[in-house]
């Protein structure tokens, strides 16, 4: 058996089951509501047995996992971790491309959460067993700074404020031809009909997205563009971007054609991220500096 002990910092009350799903999205509801009438959760130190029971901000939860469940920690690896800023409350990290946020089985490895958990960075239980302190993600090929909780208050910070979109984010791409849309993109996404794991402007339940679009070199063949999205939807900015016949470079997924030739994935990078601190409410920024790829690119094509 495993125990796991967190506190509730949500406003209001909440069902307990409802609660723990949205903390644990990895376990299915099935096994939370199952694991609360066996007496394995408690509640400020007694035994629950109703899933119904409500939760309020303040409420200790401890938790007993069964060991033989399909729901255990991935393994740690010896990943290389890029640390661009770090204090006890959260964790800037550069993504490098090629690598997953985090894995979809416990057998998989490979991603950033191997590599936290190998590294020994101290992590809050929400998001067990596989997305611990995960608080947003970025495309396994798409390279970047992302932020990582190593609290309970800040993983609940965090995802509030990525929530309210107070998370001011900017990328930089370079898309195939000329950029000649203006500033703004406002076009709905949702799940392909088709492919599940690709968006679409097509779906049959579409949800808002906004990105604005500034200009930093101008092509024939390639443009250099700096985005910043507003909403933060799935594979946002690379369907807005081939919505409006520019797809990012090496995107195969979206529509890159000539520019296949020169990335052998998006040419998308994300690169700086503005939050206020869960503690002191400050803003803090923290940039990325280009991958080799996109800076070798750059400076053969637009002469930076």
């Amino acid at each position: 058996m495993k125990k796991e002990t967190i506190s509730v910092y949500d406003q209001g009350l909440v069902r307990l089951d409802v609660w723990l799903h949205l903390n644990f999205p990895d376990a299915s509801r099935s096994l939370l509501a199952r694991l609360i009438r066996e007496g394995r959760v408690t509640l400020n130190g007694h035994p629950v047995l109703k899933p119904s029971k409500k939760v309020m901000n303040g409420d200790r939860i401890e938790i007993t996992w069964p060991v033989n469940s399909d729901l255990f920690s991935p393994s740690p690896e010896d990943i290389p971790l890029n640390v661009l800023y770090q204090d006890d409350q959260l964790l800037v990290i550069y993504k490098q491309a090629g690598i997953a946020v985090h894995p979809v089985s416990p057998l998989e490895g490979g991603t950033l959460v191997n590599s936290l958990l190998f590294h020994q960075i101290k992590l809050p239980h929400y998001g067990f067993p596989l997305r611990p302190g995960i608080v947003h993600r970025l495309d396994k090929d798409t390279s970047g700074v992302m932020v990582v909780a190593k609290t309970e208050r800040a993983y609940l910070h965090l995802v509030e404020e990525f929530k309210r979109r107070k998370v001011k984010k900017t990328y930089l791409a370079i898309v195939e031809g000329s950029w000649e849309e203006g500033e703004w993109i406002d076009l709905a996404l949702g799940r392909d009909r088709e492919n599940p794991r690709l968006m679409s402007l097509n779906a049959k339940k579409l949800r808002p997205a906004l990105t604005r679009v500034k200009v930093l070199r101008r092509g024939k063949k390639f443009s250099l563009l700096a985005l910043f999205p507003k909403t933060g939807r799935t594979h946002q900015l690379r369907v807005h971007l081939s919505a409006c016949g520019h797809p990012i470079a090496g995107d195969h997924s979206y529509g890159s054609t000539f520019g296949l030739s020169c990335f052998s994935r998006q040419a998308l990078h994300a690169f700086c991220l503005t939050l206020n601190h869960p503690l002191t409410g400050r803003p803090l920024t923290v940039c990325a500096a280009l991958p080799q790829d996109m800076r070798e690119f750059i400076e053969h094509c637009f002469n930076f």
